[in-house]
């Protein structure tokens, strides 16, 4: 808070003061020692005061709970604790209902405190948190800084209230023209006022408590008053929608609050209203307004559910687009675009894998080298169209007469690599053999219309076949290029084999 704001209320000769009783209520709520006698005592001067405990003790609120015929009965049935806080909160409560505020444009904002009050009385019950009755005051004075404000700077502060067309709205123009809101300033006159503690630091971090720093026993308690806030919003804005989306959101990212819990909770409170405004001798909305917000509400949220479940099969959907996606372009990484079969980037991935299998299980594997012969004399002959030609169709070849579990890449330029899982030196001769022949039968006619041939040399080289065995994949790569070097070397148009 600004020192600017701070001295205004420091030295404000007509700010908001806690009722007589409030002060001897909170005195005894500062005594370790208090207990029912004590507070009995003093309620029981204020017959008024005794006689709401007594009525909330026997109201829909404690719904379930043995009837109370006495104060006395009242108090134990409720206990100490709780007892206070609703003492406290009917004491103070008069601050915000009293005939003063009502020519100071706050009216919206007290109804705003008791919905919130009653709304955070039923959500401390639905998360089982212990304290219902302070749940329920902490959320009738978290907007008390309105009253600070309004009474320390009226002329600075009255425009804000009527300019303002939500509570978002007020604290985004309280933040730009006074540099603090009433959140702080709440807190600051509750410190004042001698309140506990936790008063005071839900008022203050109420508008944001996921970003303020909190007690981990103090973070489910300013939650549940933070949802309580928006619940209220819901009963009083005019944009309903806009307030629907806005508690379904804050209940759900602080709560957990989703789809029928939530529509359940707006009930209740609905439920609820009546009786609160009745007790603390209010009109915050008739039970037919109640009623027809929270059938509205319900249709919103419903709606809202609906839209949320089709953004995310949409989602799913455009997820499911963009793993296709990415498989195709992985794929796409990994094949060659002229003859359709696997790159060498694929071949590399293959073989450590197949290599690493073959020595764990003892199984054989071959990897071949096939190089079309004397090619770069077909693109100089006979032109690069028939050059492709010539590579799509020896690809077809090689890919049609080999096993579906054998491998078969485009290592680069004129050469194709095979991988062969669980098959022999000797075997593998055969399948190339078949294959060397078959490549011969092709015929490719060039760009000049004349029609020749090709051959191709292959290089093999297994591991865990028999006895023989190679150190590594590289190696096997190695042993697999010496084969189709000599295979060359010696006419070309025929088979390697590695002697290792």
């Amino acid at each position: 808070m600004t020192p600017r704001i701070r001295d205004a209320l420091r030295f404000c000769p007509n700010l908001p003061t806690p009722p007589a009783i409030a002060v001897r209520i909170l005195e005894l709520g500062r005594d370790p020692n208090v207990d029912l006698t004590a507070l009995a005592r003093l309620l029981a001067k204020d017959p008024a005061l005794a006689s709401r405990v007594l009525r909330a003790s026997n109201s829909a609120l404690y719904g379930g709970r043995r009837r109370s015929d006495n104060l006395r009965q009242a108090m134990v049935v409720i206990g100490l604790n709780a007892t206070m806080s609703l003492a406290l909160s009917f004491s103070l409560g008069e601050l915000l209902n009293s005939d003063a505020n009502s020519h100071r444009g706050i009216n919206r904002y007290w109804r705003r405190a008791f919905i919130s009050a009653a709304a955070a009385r039923s959500i401390s019950e639905l998360q089982g948190l212990p304290e219902h009755e302070e749940a329920f005051l902490a959320a009738l004075l978290q907007d008390i800084g309105i009253l600070a404000l309004d009474a320390a700077m009226p002329e600075e502060y009255r425009p804000l209230l009527s300019h303002s067309v939500g509570h978002d709205d007020l604290l985004q123009l309280e933040r730009e023209r006074l540099g603090s809101d009433h959140g702080e300033a709440g807190a600051w006159l509750m410190r004042h006022w001698r309140l506990p503690e936790r008063m005071a630091s839900v008022a203050g971090a109420v508008h944001d408590p996921l970003g303020t720093p909190l007690p981990v026993d103090a973070r489910d308690f300013v939650k549940c008053v933070a949802v309580a806030g928006r619940m209220a919003d819901l009963f009083i804005d005019d944009d309903r929608e806009a307030a629907a989306e806005r508690l379904a959101q804050t209940g759900s990212e602080l709560l957990g609050l989703e789809g029928e819990a939530l529509q359940d909770l707006i009930a209740r409170v609905s439920e609820i209203l009546p009786e609160v405004a009745a007790l603390y001798e209010t009109d915050i909305l008739s039970p037919r307004q109640a009623a027809g917000i929270t059938d509205q509400a319900r249709e919103i949220l419903v709606a809202r559910n609906l839209q949320l479940i089709q953004q995310m099969e949409s989602q799913q959907q455009r997820v499911q687009e963009m793993e296709h996606a990415t498989r195709h372009l992985r794929e796409s990484a990994n094949r060659d675009a002229l003859t359709g079969l696997e790159n060498r980037r694929r071949f590399d991935e293959v073989l450590e894998t197949e290599f690493v299998l073959a020595s764990e299980n003892s199984w054989p594997m071959t990897i071949a080298f096939i190089d079309l012969d004397h090619f770069k004399t077909v693109n100089d002959t006979h032109g690069h169209l028939a050059g492709d030609a010539v590579l799509s169709t020896t690809a077809n070849v090689l890919e049609s007469h080999l096993r579906k579990r054998d491998f078969i890449m485009r290592y680069g330029g004129d050469e194709f690599v095979a991988i062969l899982p669980g098959t022999g030196i000797e075997q593998a001769h055969g399948v190339f053999e078949r294959l060397r022949e078959a490549v011969l039968a092709q015929r490719f006619e060039g760009s000049d219309g004349a029609w020749f041939g090709i051959t191709v040399s292959v290089g093999l080289a297994s591991h865990m076949d028999g006895e023989r065995r190679v150190g590594s994949a590289l190696d096997l790569v190695r042993a697999a290029d010496r084969a189709l070097y000599e295979a060359k070397g010696s006419g070309r148009d025929r088979i390697g084999v590695d002697a290792a």
